[in-house]
């Protein structure tokens, strides 16, 4: 029997939505990927991935006691003349009003529903009276999380810190002896493991002890355009922050 396959492209939006919405009717995750046509083992990823648990209102009130039907633990105040076990005593001239306060054995109590499926309280019948902590999905907050990771993860260097210095100790002196990219990757591009962009990139972040102002026809398009706007008679204002682009040679990128 053929097994049905399911595409393998990111979830959207939409289906965010969808499993958001199968969550709050207490669907079972088999039903919601059916739906959405994934595979029940990526809804279960993208929930537990992407719930959350909001602020308690009450967060002057500690967790309930997880140990608290079983406890049998006196004495934790010091005082041998009660009789209390800890758990129902309570005395208004006492420090801690709750034995939880005090005492070493305390384990917080957590909803059965957070530890197995569905992971969280969106269906929930008696979320509004419940004093445990909450644990929830909303899609708009999976998609700005899926959004801010597709940009981190495109962001800083994806190289290790032996591969950056040999990538310095190697192209840093050929640019200062005028070479361009071009030329270093033409005759050097097999000891070089990214592309010619991912090198200027490099370059404008500092990381290379060579800079831009070594990348000879950056800095002459530079000058280019310098010497065009005084013939333009642009103003004062804007031939300075060009004077600065200049200097710094930064947010130029031309390649050779």
């Amino acid at each position: 029997m053929n097994k049905k396959k399911h595409n393998q492209k990111h979830l959207t939006m939409t289906q965010r939505i969808w499993i958001e919405k199968g969550l709050n009717e207490n669907e079972s995750f088999a039903s919601i990927s059916r739906r959405i046509e994934k595979d029940p083992t990526t809804v279960l990823k993208e929930v537990k991935r992407n719930r959350f648990s909001p602020k308690r209102s009450e967060v002057w009130k500690p967790l309930p006691c997880n140990r608290k039907k079983e406890c049998q633990i006196r004495f934790l105040c010091d005082g041998m003349d009660c009789t209390n076990l800890c758990k129902s005593c309570y005395k208004p001239d006492r420090e801690c009003k709750s034995c939880i306060d005090i005492c070493p054995d305390y384990l917080p109590d957590i909803c059965p529903n957070i530890s197995k499926a569905p992971y969280v309280c969106n269906g929930c019948l008696k979320v509004k009276r419940c004093n445990l902590q909450h644990t929830f999905y909303s899609a708009q907050a999976a998609e700005e999380n899926y959004q801010a990771l597709l940009v981190s993860s495109r962001n800083g260097i994806n190289q290790s810190p032996s591969d950056i210095a040999m990538l310095d100790n190697l192209i840093s002196p050929l640019l200062k002896q005028g070479q361009s990219i071009a030329h270093i990757y033409a005759n050097h591009g097999h000891e070089i493991p990214c592309s010619r962009k991912t090198l200027y990139s490099y370059i404008d972040l500092g990381i290379f002890e060579a800079r831009n102002i070594d990348l000879r026809r950056r800095v002459r398009f530079l000058m280019l355009i310098f010497f065009d706007l005084i013939l333009q008679n642009q103003t004062f204002q804007e031939i300075t922050i060009l004077t600065y682009h200049i200097t710094t040679c930064k947010n130029f990128i031309v390649f050779e």
